[in-house]
């Protein structure tokens, strides 16, 4: 009889060495851009958006939609400018990353702006 408590610590405890092992490896400036990110990817998904994170890239970034295979997504960026904020690829204007809800709501009103965008030019084909 194999103890199956043992082999699931035994397991964790490799993903959890795995885990450190790498996340000592990243720079503190990506370490802070993973909190930034993970604080809004929770307050995002509260709010029933779809996201996901892509910290094993360089810089790492949010994936945030509606859906899953939704037209409109965003993905989003933190970095230090005299103050930590996000950065999207489809808006030059930074979101301050001190204000969640606020970072909150502007990533929404961005990402509704390019869902009514897509809606209307799908509507102009037809």
């Amino acid at each position: 009889m194999i103890d199956e408590s043992a082999l699931t610590v035994r397991h964790w405890g490799r993903r959890a060495r795995r885990f450190v092992r790498w996340f000592i490896t990243r720079d503190r400036h990506d370490r802070l851009a993973m909190w930034h990110l993970d604080r809004l990817a929770e307050a995002l998904a509260a709010r029933g958006w779809r996201t996901k994170r892509r910290f094993e890239v360089s810089p790492v970034t949010l994936h945030v939609g509606p859906t899953r295979h939704a037209p409109a997504s965003e993905e989003l960026t933190a970095t230090h400018f005299g103050g930590w904020v996000y950065l999207t690829r489809s808006s030059a204007v930074p979101i301050p990353c001190a204000d969640l809800a606020e970072a909150v709501t502007e990533v929404e009103r961005i990402i509704w702006r390019r869902l009514k965008k897509a809606s209307q030019a799908s509507a102009n084909r037809s």
